[in-house]
């Protein structure tokens, strides 16, 4: 599948990297990329090395492998601290089938998995080292944690730093603990590394810039960026969509309707602490309008811990049944619909639609009569059926009906046309993934061009720039999604047109 949404985006600051060799003060279009401090892209671009490939699957892997890792260490943490195994094992796998992770973001080589790894083990460590009064450990592995969490992504990882800290003090009564040697000592932990890179980075490019636009990027999804009825609508609307993303676990959250699953939960001192850091933590996500699902995957199992577990102590396998039969019967049967949906775009056999339901079936009733299985587990047996067929059928629908394939068609070939020769767009901007494609073809950067313009180069440029057709040669057109706006790749002879201005 092409590169999509912010992938491409990873992709070119990687590449930049690797071409430029500027592994510092990448670019992107040819201007400083200031959004994202820079090691995900160093870890793609190890992956690219190790691998010797651009392609699409060696990209996402970092991505899967960090889906993979986050269960294993949901389970690990789960096993030790409820003593456990089939708690942790569906409170794991929960943990990485929720509804939005499962469905798209697991297959998407987005920094936020690999991110969200780094960062629940960041706030897991303070409650797991601060439980036993060992402040040392407890702040000098959770501050490391936060200096390569904030080399990823930035501010976020200070935000959940600081509340999480907050947090577990008050919760252990210790406070005074802010102020001690070893809290102040470890905060230089995540300085030094982060204040060499500023001042490596400061020796490459405009530092300012680089933090305006890292204080920029995160506080332009809150409330403050937003109009007073985004935000208001978010107040309401936020619970429904975080539970909706998390499907079918977030259910699990309705056991506390019940006093004696809130019971449970207070008198174990883990399952409340995970609950208070999920709550302080979501506060800033609930009151930012800019919310996406994977803004806060490393927040989930702070509250998947405490819910499924209450849930599988308060009703048993025999309560659940009538609501997980439900639901693995839904996702069961959802080949079908999804066959449904993608047969008129994608040229798929019905067969194997009925043949991955009939055989999810057949898998569903040898459980439930055959052997004596807990009855969460036939809602993991759906969701593994739902996404083999969300693979088999929407992952090509998709590809067939969105603008993705098209611009990898596009870039590809204008790669092969310009190998060689320069290349840049006019005063103007193509889609990401078809400049990544381009990017891969010619191993070579393509660069917005406002100056220094060559009669020997190739360009593209927006169709309605060229008003006297005498000037160009024209070597290919398509139309860039943005705008729905028609481009071409021309070489230009005598003189070089100007761009029509903006309108305001």
């Amino acid at each position: 599948m092409p590169l999509s949404a912010d992938e491409p985006i990873r992709a070119l600051v990687a590449g930049d990297m690797m071409i430029n060799g500027n592994y510092i003060a990448p670019k992107m279009n040819g201007r400083f990329y200031l959004n994202k401090p820079p090691l995900y892209n160093w870890i793609v671009i190890v992956f690219f090395k190790v691998f010797r490939s651009t392609n699409e699957w060696v990209f996402r892997l970092p991505s899967i492998l960090s889906l993979l890792a986050f269960g294993l260490l949901v389970f690990k943490i789960v096993k030790q601290r409820l003593k456990d195994v089939r708690l942790a094992w569906v409170i794991a796998i929960a943990t990485v089938t929720g509804g939005n992770l499962w469905i798209y973001s697991a297959y998407l080589g987005h920094i936020d998995i690999t991110y969200s790894v780094v960062s629940f083990l960041q706030i897991f460590v303070l409650y797991h080292y601060g439980e036993k009064g060992n402040w040392k450990k407890a702040f000098a592995f959770s501050y490391a944690l936060a200096s390569i969490g904030f080399m990823m992504k930035g501010l976020p990882t200070i935000v959940f730093q600081g509340i999480s800290v907050f947090t577990i003090l008050i919760l252990n009564k210790s406070f005074k603990k802010i102020w001690s040697a070893s809290h102040l000592l470890s905060t230089l932990i995540f300085a030094a590394p982060v204040g060499i890179y500023l001042w490596v980075y400061s020796q490459h490019a405009d530092i300012t810039k680089l933090l305006e636009r890292i204080v920029s990027e995160s506080s332009s999804r809150t409330v403050t960026e937003k109009s007073f009825i985004e935000s208001f609508e978010h107040l309401f609307l936020f619970p429904l969509r975080y539970l909706l993303d998390i499907l079918p676990w977030g259910l699990a959250v309705f056991v506390f309707l019940r006093k004696e699953a809130r019971t449970y939960v207070w008198s174990n001192a883990f399952l409340k602490t995970s609950l208070l850091l999920f709550l302080f933590n979501i506060i800033i996500y609930w009151l930012s309008p800019d919310y996406r699902a994977r803004y806060v995957f490393m927040l989930t199992p702070f509250l998947l811990i405490p819910s499924i577990a209450a849930c599988l102590h308060v009703w048993s396998d025999k309560q659940l049944k009538p609501t997980t039969l439900i639901l693995s019967i839904l996702l069961v049967v959802s080949p079908i619909a999804m066959f449904l949906i993608a047969r008129t775009a994608v040229d798929i056999s019905i067969v194997t639609a009925v043949a991955l339901t009939i055989t999810g079936f057949l898998l569903l009733i040898t459980l439930m009569f055959k052997f004596t299985v807990p009855t969460t587990y036939l809602v993991i047996l759906g969701l593994v059926i739902a996404r083999l067929g969300y693979s088999h059928y929407m992952v090509p629908y998709r590809v067939q009906t969105g603008p993705y394939l098209e611009e990898k068609i596009n870039g590809q070939a204008i790669g092969q046309l310009t190998e060689g020769s320069d290349l840049g767009m006019y005063n103007s901007n193509v889609a990401l993934t078809m400049n990544w494609y381009m990017t891969v073809e010619r191993n070579a950067t393509v660069e917005t061009k406002t100056s220094d313009y060559s009669f020997h180069s190739y360009y593209l440029v927006p169709t309605e720039v060229i008003k006297d057709t005498a000037n160009v040669d024209t070597y290919y057109t398509f139309v860039r999604r943005f705008e729905s706006k028609p481009f071409s790749l021309v070489k230009f002879k005598y003189r070089f047109p100007e761009m029509p201005k903006k309108k305001k």
